[in-house]
């Protein structure tokens, strides 16, 4: 992740970003409710509302997040909670060592977000990460052209390797076309 960037999402965090409602999504209390609690990566965690959401439901989690800023927010409401969570300051392009494999891995707009070549990346590292029988569950926004800036693309969609099993379109609070994306990786 380049610097300018980086440093912008840690400006966000100065103030409240759009994106950290604060609120779990109803997607993701549904996946907890179906699923046994197992090890859960949340890739691009913010302030660790989904974290923290999986912990008290059981999991064990490790958050990850670029944003120095989120990641203590997202420490300081494990401590105040009594919660234990894995929280660390890291690009989702060059993930430090991870106790992988994770049987949940939950990724709320981050690899939406990346260039053509980060999102090669990200899915190279998801093929370790993802234990056989896990779930990747995505959230993204759709891009309907190919123009630049953030969004899956149909190419985005060919290109992952894992089992589409569920498929949720809708509109975020902006009206923008945006997706649920349940993935599972075969057992081998």
């Amino acid at each position: 992740m380049n610097f300018l960037r980086r440093l912008t999402f840690g400006m966000w965090y100065l103030g409240h970003p759009p994106w950290d409602s604060g609120i779990v999504p109803p997607e993701v209390e549904e996946f907890i409710r179906e699923h046994t609690p197992g090890c859960a990566l949340d890739l691009g965690c913010g302030t660790g509302t989904s974290s923290l959401a999986l912990v008290r439901a059981g999991w064990t989690v490790t958050g990850v997040d670029f944003a120095r800023r989120a990641i203590r927010f997202a420490r300081q409401k494990a401590r105040r909670a009594g919660l234990e969570i894995d929280f660390r300051v890291a690009d989702v392009l060059h993930l430090p060592s991870l106790p992988d494999p994770f049987s949940l891995v939950l990724d709320i707009g981050c690899f939406h977000g990346l260039s053509p070549s980060g999102k090669i990346v990200y899915l190279k590292q998801l093929d370790h990460l993802l234990a056989p029988g896990g779930t990747w569950l995505l959230y993204g926004f759709i891009k309907l052209d190919e123009s630049p800036g953030s969004g899956l693309i149909p190419a985005d969609l060919e290109s992952i390797q894992l089992k589409l099993t569920r498929r949720q379109d809708g509109v975020d609070k902006r009206d923008r076309p945006s997706v649920w994306l349940w993935f599972k990786r075969e057992r081998e």
